[in-house]
């Protein structure tokens, strides 16, 4: 009986001892699993080299002209991007630009109606994002610049010969048109904008000592733009003198 109960208690020794052991593991390894998942929390974002992703590319302007540069913003999908590299390929009218890079397109890779957008990629530690690509926009029209130099006083009666210019940023074909006055004796030319008029006295005596010369000038596809400059009358006469 004696032995009997030496070997009873031997065996719940062993038994205990094993519980134990297996536990020991079990929390080891539940111990291992939370570290691991909080490295997995800790690695989203930057961490651990990867790239982080793009999830939106703003090209602006939205309509721009060629007097315009174009800008790519990128927008990450994470908080911060510290230390994060991008790789920009511009595209204009679907063929890549080679020598155009970076967030800034140049306005002279471009003329009005072509079409322009931008694929950027992320890097980070040498591990690179997959590419986004922006938004499609347009190049549109820009309005024509009228130059109109102001004007003395003119002596009447006389030819009074005056000459608008203008320019285009698309190299468009301009047509000029007068606004004011539309008098009797005024030759306009609205290919050139050259402009003569036959002044005298009775021209003065309708329109007083100056008059507005309103010109406008249009590219076909835009609003007009419009100037003005004034023109001052005097007399060639020689007024009488005093008694």
């Amino acid at each position: 009986m004696r032995k009997a109960g030496t070997l009873f208690f031997i065996a719940l020794l062993a038994l205990s001892f094993c519980s134990k052991s297996k536990a020991g593991a079990s929390g080891s390894s539940a111990s291992r699993d939370g570290q691991a998942a909080g490295e997995s929390r800790s690695g989203e974002g930057t961490a651990g080299g990867a790239a982080p992703r793009i999830k939106a590319v703003a090209l602006s302007p939205e309509a721009p002209t060629v007097l315009d540069v174009v800008c790519a913003g990128p927008e990450l999908d994470v908080p911060e991007g510290e230390g994060v590299d991008f790789i920009y390929l511009w595209f204009i009218n679907g063929q890549e630009s080679p020598d155009a890079d970076g967030p800034v397109l140049d306005k002279s890779h471009y003329r009005k109606g072509a079409w322009l957008y931008c694929r950027v990629q992320s890097v980070y530690q040498g591990e690179e994002s997959e590419w986004f690509k922006s938004d499609v926009i347009r190049v549109h029209n820009s309005l024509p610049a009228l130059d109109l130099a102001p004007v003395g006083s003119f002596a009447i009666p006389g030819d009074f010969r005056y000459q608008a210019a203008a320019s285009d940023p698309d190299n468009d074909e301009l047509t000029y048109e007068l606004l004011a006055p539309l008098d009797q004796g005024i030759a306009f030319d609205a290919r050139t904008g050259a402009l003569s008029w036959r002044l005298d006295a009775e021209t003065v005596e309708r329109l007083g000592e100056s008059v507005e010369i309103k010109i406008a000038v249009s590219d076909g596809e835009g609003e007009k733009v419009t100037g003005s400059v004034t023109l001052q009358f005097t007399s060639t006469k020689k007024k009488a003198e005093p008694i």
